[in-house]
């Protein structure tokens, strides 16, 4: 499986250490857009994580990130970008590094 990926520093609302260094993480969106009136207006993309590192005693982790789309917006992807990862609800917040 060959996928253009970006390396990310991922700050997790819950305890990371259930998910397995190296192996593809999928069900995650990324969305672009705003919220009125309790509807959401604007793209969603999927993307795939990829944790390469826990670290010790913190809810941060090391990661790649990937959309599975070449139509997904990767000029955004530059480094310094900070984007919501969501899974039914905010799960963590990514930053491109």
């Amino acid at each position: 499986m060959d996928r253009r990926f970006v390396k990310a520093f991922i700050n997790w609302k819950k305890d990371p250490s259930r998910f397995q260094v190296n192996e593809w993480i999928r069900d995650i969106v990324v969305n672009y857009g705003e919220i009125k009136d309790k509807s959401f207006y604007g793209d969603t993309w999927t993307v795939l994580v990829r944790i390469t590192k826990h670290i010790d005693n913190t809810w941060v982790t090391y990661a790649d990130v990937a959309f599975i789309v070449d139509e997904a917006p990767w000029q955004l992807l530059e480094t310094g970008y900070s984007f919501n990862l969501w899974a039914g609800k905010d799960i963590a917040t990514a930053t491109i590094i």
